[in-house]
C-alpha cells in the first residue's frame, strides 16, 4: 500500500490541476473577491471532497453511479448550480476601489459585494464539488487501481488512507492556488478586467453547465 501511495499522490495532484468548475471558481473568487474568501472556497471544495470519499468508502458512490435516476439527479442539481453561478457571474457590476483608501481597503471595497461573505465563499466552494457527478466516476475509476489486494490492510482502510490522501492534495493544490492569484490580484484591480474576468468565467461555468446536460443525456 505505502509503494504505491507516492505515485497515487503524484496523480491526484495532476487531476487536482486540471481545469474545472472547481479551478474556475478559485481563480473567480481570489481575483475578485481576494485571499480570504478564496481560501474559504478552497476548504468547501476539499469539505465536498471528504464527503465524496465517505460515500465511496461506504460502497454509496457506486450505489448512486449505478442508478441512473440518482445519478441524473445530481448531475441535473450540479448543471443548474453552475447555471445559476454563470448567471450571476454575467449579471456582476464589480465597484470601483476608493483612491483614498489603502490597497487592503480598496481590494475590499471595491471588489468585494457586502453580501458575499466567508461562509457564502465556502458554500460556493461546497456545492461546486459535492454537485459535481464527475467526482463520483473518478473515485470509482481512479482509485481502485491503487489497492493492493493482497495487502495486509483491507480495501475499506486502503480507499480511507487514499481518500484522506487525495482530499489533503486537491485543498492543499486549491490553498496554493489562492494564495499565489492573490498575490497577483492588486496588478489587476482595474474595473475593466474585473468586469470582463467576471464575463469569461460566467461563459465558463454556463459552457460547464452544458456540458454536465450533454454528458447525461
Amino acid at each position: 500500500m505505502l509503494s504505491v501511495l507516492p505515485v497515487f499522490i503524484v496523480t491526484a495532484l495532476m487531476f487536482a490541476m486540471l481545469p474545472g468548475p472547481d479551478f474556475a471558481l478559485i481563480v473567480r473568487t481570489a481575483l475578485i473577491h481576494g485571499k480570504r474568501h478564496a481560501l474559504f472556497s478552497s476548504l468547501g471544495i476539499a469539505t465536498g471532497f471528504s464527503v465524496h470519499t465517505t460515500l465511496g468508502v461506504l460502497g454509496l458512490s457506486a450505489i448512486i453511479a449505478h442508478s441512473p435516476l440518482l445519478f441524473n439527479l445530481i448531475t441535473w442539481a450540479g448543471a443548474a448550480y453552475l447555471a445559476w453561478l454563470g448567471i450571476q457571474a454575467l449579471r456582476a457590476r464589480p465597484g470601483k476601489p476608493d483612491k483614498n483608501a489603502s490597497s487592503e481597503e480598496q481590494g475590499r471595497m471595491g471588489t468585494e459585494k457586502p453580501s458575499f461573505s466567508p461562509a457564502k465563499a465556502f458554500r460556493q466552494g461546497f456545492l461546486t464539488n459535492i454537485l459535481n457527478p464527475k467526482v463520483i466516476l473518478y473515485f470509482l475509476t481512479f482509485f481502485p487501481q491503487f489497492v493492493v489486494h493482497d495487502a495486509e490492510m483491507s480495501v475499506t482502510a486502503q480507499l480511507f488512507v487514499l481518500g484522506v490522501s487525495c482530499c489533503l492534495v486537491t485543498g492543499g493544490w486549491f490553498i496554493f492556488l489562492s494564495l499565489m492569484l492573490s498575490r497577483v490580484r492588486r496588478y489587476f484591480e482595474s474595473e475593466t478586467f474585473r468586469r470582463w474576468l467576471e464575463r469569461i468565467t460566467g461563459v465558463i461555468f454556463l459552457g460547464f453547465s452544458v456540458k454536465l446536460l450533454a454528458s447525461s443525456s
